[in-house]
């Protein structure tokens, strides 16, 4: 059993929400649910959270557009639950900022399961406020507390900042902490606090996209997020840049 966490539910089926309450609670957890978005952000902002269950098709307010909003207020860690069960629909959730999504209908013995989960992996794994990452003198810098970026080229064309998500703040952490390392799937998944199951364990290779994408690691940048097949990811910090 996980530790009691406060947590939030966003769920317009109110039989569902108080499902999952019941549920919820009997795992010793204290629980705030709502039924629109708008009342979560405002629960959120007045309370806070360890973790918020977010349903995606919401009433007035989309359930994307309150990840958002959650993500620009702090890096709770978030569940979702959908009736969206495509792979590429999984993954634009996780790509939003989610830590897990869940599709709907869904056991909430399962449910439960992955809340534990997923508040017993997010502790130690939250970046460390010393863990501030400096590439070739300091051409590029990842804050991994705020999640913020930037980068000084040689050109200033490619000048730049802007802002990871926490999964991706998290998994630029690991292959820093091990620079020249080659980390597993496996090693990566316990860091970003996702589910290494068959669906999840492509979870990795997005994150690794978006930051390349973002930190420019193309055949010009000082540092190169390394694939290596059937394996995993290494950080290799400098190189040639021709």
């Amino acid at each position: 059993m996980a530790e009691p966490a406060h947590i939030l539910i966003v769920e317009d089926e109110s039989r569902l929400r108080s499902l999952l309450r019941l549920y919820l609670e009997r795992e010793g957890h204290r629980v705030t649910d709502v039924g629109d978005g708008r009342a979560a952000l405002a629960a959120y902002a007045a309370e806070g959270a360890d973790l918020v269950i977010l349903d995606l098709m919401l009433p007035a307010m989309q359930g994307e557009s309150v990840l958002e909003g959650l993500r620009e207020q702090g890096d709770v860690p978030i569940l979702i639950t959908s009736a969206k069960r495509t792979d590429a629909e999984r993954i634009a959730g996780l790509r939003m900022g989610a830590d897990d999504y869940l599709a709907k209908p869904f056991n909430p013995h399962e449910l439960t399961a992955r809340v534990a989960a997923i508040l017993r992996r997010a502790a130690p794994n939250r970046p460390r406020a010393e863990e501030i990452i400096s590439l070739e003198g300091g051409r590029l810098v990842v804050d991994p507390v705020s999640r913020r970026y930037t980068l000084a080229g040689a050109d200033p064309s490619s000048h730049g900042s802007g802002r990871l998500t926490p999964g991706e703040a998290r998994l630029i952490a690991a292959l820093a902490r091990n620079p020249g390392t080659v980390l597993t799937r496996e090693q990566l998944l316990e860091s970003v606090a996702r589910r290494p199951d068959e669906v999840y364990d492509r979870v990795v290779d997005v994150h690794v996209a978006n930051l390349r994408r973002k930190l420019g690691d193309d055949a010009g940048a000082p540092w190169l997020i390394e694939t290596v097949p059937q394996v995993g990811y290494r950080l290799v910090a400098t190189r040639d840049a021709g």
